[in-house]
């Protein structure tokens, strides 16, 4: 870390926790990620200052404090992403297990972001805080193949659904027990 071969990742979610990680990361001269991020948002231009990244945990979760604003959590990506910041959006929910984290940049597309910041936030911009963007995050020759197709907009609930999926280049098969019983029952209740 001393020689910035690699990142810390601090795990902050209120002011005084973010006011602490950026003070050890100019202390000790160190790259600090952000992990978590809540409060982020007040401090936009001294994580921008500091370049320090930011992995946005629960996007669709109540705000921290009860004087923040309900609708802050969605707000925090577009005022990062004004300010310069590199930011990430993830969905640590225990009860979606990723399968939401287009939404939720979608969400934030709804809040601020444009629908091409918004799918950076969940793309190149982790890649980026990784430092593997150059082997993945972006559909570039020579980078890895990882290619969601999908009917309807991705980063909307309502009309995405998920056609055909690659890793690598290679396809993976989408078959799942929600699909088997989608196709067992659709007939029942006249979806088709």
């Amino acid at each position: 870390m001393f020689e910035k071969k690699q990142k810390l990742f601090v795990h902050a979610d209120i002011a005084r926790q973010i006011l602490v990680a950026v003070d050890f990361a100019k202390k000790f001269n160190i790259d600090v990620v952000l992990v978590g991020g809540s409060d982020s948002y007040l401090f936009a231009d001294l994580l921008k200052q500091n370049n320090i990244a930011v992995i946005l945990n629960a996007l669709h979760s109540l705000p921290t404090m009860q004087d923040d604003d309900i609708d802050q959590p969605f707000k925090t990506p577009a005022i990062l992403q004004k300010a310069g910041v590199l930011f990430a959006i993830n969905d640590n929910s225990d009860n979606a297990r990723y399968r939401n984290l287009d939404f939720n940049a979608g969400t934030a597309a709804a809040f601020g972001l444009t629908k091409e910041q918004a799918l950076a936030a969940i793309t190149i911009n982790p890649a980026k805080i990784l430092g593997i963007d150059q082997q993945t995050g972006s559909i570039e020759k020579g980078k890895d193949a990882n290619i969601i197709i999908c009917e309807g907009d991705v980063l909307d609930m309502r009309s995405s659904v998920v056609t055909e999926a690659f890793i690598q280049g290679r396809k993976i098969n989408l078959d799942n027990k929600q699909q088997q019983l989608y196709d067992r029952y659709k007939h029942r209740y006249g979806i088709n």
